[in-house]
């Protein structure tokens, strides 16, 4: 379910925002819900610190706050869901340009002085809005996650040749062709995460399967794209033979 926040200081306009939401949520079916409505930003932000959700924001640009603004509070939002969906509503059309004063990155902006076109502009927002989450969550398993320190790295599944053990215990390095990244894991629990694409051949090696290029017996090695070589267990042997024609 995603989150929906409204924050408006007119009262109608706020109850007419809520009822419009709620009501195309569900006519359309969407994962969603208006969490809050509110006239007090600092509401807002109270209530989205508790909670992880990424979400979708309809604040009006002209509050009158002794603190907050529509922008000002989009900022500080965007310091705690830096990935949420900004709309922004108000009858002042001129104040668009604003959103790139503060550098915030706005998924639309919203006229209120005509109602119906109001409807159909919030109605093609979450529309939108649906469409993105679905193909995010179609395309999240393309990718794996990694993080790394500070850092946070989307790996493309079909870029990845091989998981090893790395020197330190729960230290996990991924290979690709071009690069090496290391980070907190082990080859039981990602066996798990990654799926029938990928193979453990060893305690240390976690190898995917379509970038096998060929096995040694004698050795007990098998080489991967790019020449990379991992040794898998002799208890792994008929298995591997079961599993690849080579």
């Amino acid at each position: 379910m995603v989150p929906i926040y409204i924050c408006d200081d007119n009262e109608m306009e706020k109850k007419y925002l809520e009822k419009m939401i709620e009501n195309l949520i569900l006519i359309m079916g969407y994962d969603m819900q208006v969490v809050l409505a509110t006239v007090d930003p600092e509401e807002v932000i109270l209530h989205r610190q508790g909670h992880l959700e990424r979400s979708v924001y309809f604040f009006d640009v002209d509050l009158k706050n002794e603190f907050y603004n529509g922008f000002t509070l989009a900022k500080r939002i965007r310091q705690i869901d830096t990935r949420g969906f900004l709309v922004f509503v108000t009858t002042h059309e001129e104040m668009m340009f604003e959103t790139f004063k503060y550098r915030l990155e706005a998924m639309s902006y919203l006229i209120k002085d005509d109602q119906e076109k109001l409807g159909q502009q919030i109605r093609e927002c979450l529309e939108e809005i649906s469409s993105l989450l679905k193909w995010e969550k179609a395309d999240a398993r393309s990718y794996y996650t990694i993080k790394s320190g500070d850092s946070c790295y989307h790996v493309p599944m079909d870029e990845i040749l091989y998981f090893e053990t790395a020197g330190e215990a729960h230290r996990v390095v991924l290979h690709t062709k071009n690069r090496l990244l290391e980070f907190r894991g082990d080859i039981s629990t990602l066996e798990k995460e990654v799926g029938e694409d990928f193979l453990k051949i060893h305690r240390s090696y976690l190898v995917r399967i379509d970038k096998v290029v060929g096995i040694n017996y004698s050795n007990h090695t098998i080489e991967m794209e790019g020449g990379s070589v991992c040794l898998y267990s002799r208890s792994k042997k008929k298995m591997i033979k079961q599993r690849f024609d080579f």
